[in-house]
């Protein structure tokens, strides 16, 4: 659709998919959820240090004076580790983990927050700019109408030509606010587009 200045207008988002865009274009976003995630596997990690090992030992070499003669020897071993003595060492990983994985989580909840609240107050100045389109484009059409009523009545020789020059400011006037409220929406949807990412 095209108004009477001939600008393109458009339909506004929903505000519940500008969020959803938000959540998974945002880059500071994505990267806290990372961070998150990475929290989680150093709590695994951690976790998984009280576990037993077995490993497996392996050599390979050649013995003797003669390189022709040279006989290979081999040793292989397994290993096998108890974690016995590391109770405090492993619980303590467990509280640094568990430390890491609940600050990383309030850190993705306020950003969240953050989020929704940015999206939230830009969608909400997008309506309420255009709503004033609106209203700005309406004046604009009361003004031309009146300017036209006022050009036939001097025409017919009912007014002076001060009543038409009053509606020629009016309809001027009522312009510069339909212009500067177009500014403020076109304002308005670059902060949406930015706080969407």
């Amino acid at each position: 659709d095209r108004d009477v200045t001939g600008v393109q207008t458009c339909a506004l988002p929903i505000f519940e998919d500008a969020l959803r865009e938000a959540y998974t274009s945002r880059p500071d976003y994505k990267s806290q959820i990372e961070q998150v995630r990475s929290a989680e596997l150093q709590k695994k990690a951690a976790s998984a240090e009280r576990y037993p090992t077995l490993s497996a030992v392996t050599d390979y070499g050649s013995i003797g004076t003669n390189f022709a003669a040279n006989h290979g020897t081999v040793d292989a071993a397994a290993e096998l580790r108890l974690p016995i003595f590391q109770g405090g060492k492993v619980h303590g990983d467990n509280l640094v983990a568990d430390s890491l994985l609940s600050s990383a989580k309030q850190r993705l909840e306020d950003l969240r927050a953050g989020i929704d609240q940015e999206v939230r107050d830009a969608f909400l100045d997008l309506q309420d700019t255009a709503q004033e389109v609106s209203v700005e484009k309406n004046a604009v059409h009361l003004a031309t109408e009146t300017l036209e009523q006022s050009r036939d009545r001097f025409v017919s020789g009912v007014t002076d030509n001060i009543e038409v020059v009053q509606a020629q400011e009016s309809l001027a006037d009522a312009n510069d606010a339909y212009i500067s409220s177009l500014y403020r929406y076109n304002t308005a949807k670059i902060s949406l587009a930015r706080a969407i990412g």
